[in-house]
């Protein structure tokens, strides 16, 4: 059998999410296929919690990111970016491939984004036209404070809010149009508990009114948000997108935002707030330090340090080879040192959870014994 899924996407998938992905092709076009489109559109704009334009793309969170970025800035133009984790790292890649000027507010891996130094930044760079963040630091299920980042940047500027929420979204607080999100980016295979292959943008009036006012010619095709819109808008009564859609893949999504939002966002939540409870517990009874105070941690995702003499890599083939469960490694210098553990989507359950810390304690045991 496939070993259950523990790892930070994509997740342990539902078996109706299953099941689905299993059914005849569809086209992607026509009113049968435009009555998904919609509903799945809708969907999303609940738990994003918008009413803006939302743009569902065949590819991954980077991807979507990609867009966001290249729609949203031009060459030249200057982005106020956080980073105290590989992805901060990586929205401070995609933004410079797109000739973008990154000016960077720094924190150590271990700590959250301070918003007074995104204030300290605005006031230095009164030219910036962005702000970018990431929500939940995937490399080490650390929180950042969203909502203060988002109020300092409208406060002290009119820049546009850039947030990877590529693996929070679902699995902790996150308000798009309350927190004043601009461009808010997130993809099918993290906490939503849908398969891999597409990503999300969910764009407000003031981005898309800056997108409007550019004269400049695209650099992509593919990425340019304007050309989704206008077939949104144009094409909206039969083939609302540009390209070709995954139609398993979104069809499969709308299953698990239907089930998602069945069980409640904030009811989903509570669980992974026990599921979170139950691995930490039990790794605290093991010696085994998280990696950031857990009131940091998000409750979806958990990284703990390895006994001192013992690798994440042992760990991770202990767990695959012996229990059939996959759970992965830190990255960058703590690649060996940290393991992180995924507990999201419909499919996980506590018992899994006690499933692992066992398996676990039956790991540190063999440890000793030898």
């Amino acid at each position: 059998m496939p070993p259950r899924l523990m790892i930070p996407g994509p997740v342990e998938l539902e078996k109706e999410v299953l099941d689905t992905l299993a059914q005849p092709a569809q086209a992607h076009y026509g009113a049968a296929w435009l009555e998904v489109h919609n509903e799945t559109i809708g969907l999303l704009q609940q738990v994003f919690e918008t009413r803006n334009h939302l743009h569902i793309l065949p590819g991954s969170g980077s991807l979507a990111i990609d867009a966001a970025a290249h729609s949203a800035f031009l060459p030249g133009e200057t982005v106020i970016v956080g980073n105290n984790g590989w992805f901060g790292e990586r929205i401070t890649d995609i933004l410079k491939s797109n000739g973008v000027n990154v000016v960077p507010v720094q924190s150590d891996p271990r700590q959250p984004l301070d918003p007074q130094d995104f204030k300290k930044a605005l006031q230095a760079h009164p030219e910036a036209v962005g702000v970018a963040a990431v929500h939940l630091e995937t490399s080490t299920a650390l929180l950042n404070p969203i909502r203060e980042i988002a109020a300092v940047t409208h406060e002290h500027s009119d820049a546009l809010l850039l947030v990877d929420a590529v693996t929070g979204l679902a699995g902790a607080e996150l308000k798009t149009d309350e927190w004043g999100i601009d461009l808010c980016v997130s993809a099918s295979q993290k906490a939503l508990g849908g398969p891999a292959g597409v990503g999300f943008v969910a764009v407000s009036d003031r981005a898309w009114r800056k997108m409007d006012q550019r004269n400049d010619e695209p650099r992509s095709w593919y990425l340019d948000l304007k050309r989704w819109e206008w077939f949104a808008l144009n094409w909206g009564d039969w083939h609302p997108f540009p390209v070709t859609m995954p139609t398993a893949v979104v069809l499969a999504l709308r299953v698990a935002l239907r089930s998602l939002l069945k069980e409640g966002v904030a009811v989903r939540r509570e669980r992974y707030a026990r599921m979170a409870h139950i691995l930490r517990d039990g790794l605290y009874d093991l010696e085994m330090p998280l990696f950031v105070p857990e009131q940091l941690m998000a409750p979806i995702l958990t990284a703990a340090y390895c006994p001192e003499g013992i690798t994440s890599i042992q760990v991770r083939d202990y767990l695959l080879n012996e229990h059939n469960l996959q759970i992965t490694t830190g990255f960058g210098p703590f690649k060996e040192q940290v393991f992180r553990v995924g507990h999201m989507g419909g499919a996980l359950t506590e018992a899994d959870m006690t499933h692992l810390v066992t398996a676990l304690h039956q790991f540190m045991a063999l440890q000793v014994a030898n």
